[in-house]
């Protein structure tokens, strides 16, 4: 049987959040998922403290002594290893996801070495109930599901002045994320790779190509900008090894462009995924290897040989 593990952060355990909830629960239990609602409230775990011991040790746990710690044996950290899917949840705090969602995604991050998450199937719940801004914290969650690699199902932003009408979306995204995270117990976990992870969240509330564009253009979007030209100009990447990665970067970035002004959105894109991971190992080699983190980047994360670069000029 198919687990799917619903994380709550709100404080309140009968508020409008957990009304929303319990409806999508009962959708996926009657689609046959063993539910496990989890309250954040109820276990102990803080901040990431930037060891990085996650990424040093071979098996990437957490050393902290919490519940998402102890080298993989905290009560919370089991029992997201155990589920085929996850459903975060949230109310609708500061117009965005509240904390302890954020706090739960940000304690995720030895996943990211490991890469056990990539592929999960993920949806998630935001609601309001007064001025709004669900929409907002929903492409938050979605943002946050594309940084662990996580298959995303839908999210469900909810205004309760109209909880009514989207009942039946809400058990539309119970039985997705149960017939998902049945196909993941049933097939196991299949992770996508950079490339198919980027085109996978193109037509979500967290499109890669603008978010991705305005990163490197230092918020500008225009690709005169490039934080990744400037870098080659500006004497600050010594290391033969980060200079050769960041030029192969600068020559992506260029494709991606070249292909944007023709109009091949598909082209630009799979060159943007190279750029970025490029970028991703020449920073990696330059300031962190050395200086921080002092061991290379684990392989599950920005492979670069995870898809052949030329294997995109013949493809649509």
């Amino acid at each position: 049987m198919a687990s799917i593990l619903a994380v709550v952060g709100s404080a309140r355990r009968d508020g409008y959040t957990v009304q929303v909830l319990e409806e999508i629960c009962r959708e996926m239990e009657s689609s046959g998922a063993d539910v496990e609602v989890l309250h954040l409230l109820d276990y102990t775990f803080g901040p990431c403290r930037s060891c990085y011991e996650c990424i040093r040790m071979a098996e990437h746990r957490c050393i902290l002594a919490d519940d998402m710690g102890r080298r993989g044996e905290g009560r919370l950290w089991r029992r997201v290893e155990g589920a085929n899917g996850l459903l975060l949840v949230t109310p609708v705090h500061g117009w965005a996801a509240d904390a302890l969602i954020h706090l739960f995604v940000e304690r995720l991050y030895p996943f990211l070495w490991s890469g056990e998450l990539k592929g999960i199937p993920l949806a998630a719940v935001s609601v309001a109930s007064n001025q709004g801004f669900q929409h907002m914290a929903n492409a938050m969650l979605c943002q946050w599901s594309f940084t662990m690699g996580a298959r995303w199902i839908g999210g469900l932003p909810v205004h309760m002045a109209f909880w009514e009408e989207v009942r039946p979306e809400a058990r539309d995204l119970g039985r997705r994320l149960a017939e998902a995270a049945a196909s993941d117990a049933r097939e196991g976990r299949r992770p996508l790779s950079d490339r198919e992870l980027w085109r996978y969240y193109q037509n979500t509330p967290w499109p890669v190509f603008p978010r991705y564009l305005e990163n490197l253009t230092r918020g500008s979007g225009d690709p005169d900008r490039s934080i990744i030209r400037r870098a080659l100009t500006a004497g600050t990447f010594r290391r033969p090894e980060a200079l050769e990665h960041l030029r192969q970067a600068d020559h992506w970035f260029e494709e991606a462009m070249a292909h944007m002004r023709l109009g091949d959105l598909g082209r630009a894109l799979d060159a943007l995924v190279w750029a970025s991971a490029y970028w991703t190992h020449a920073t990696w080699q330059e300031f962190l290897e050395e200086q921080l983190i002092k061991v290379p980047p684990p392989a599950a994360y920005r492979p670069l040989m995870e898809d052949n670069p030329s294997a995109m000029k013949g493809e649509a």
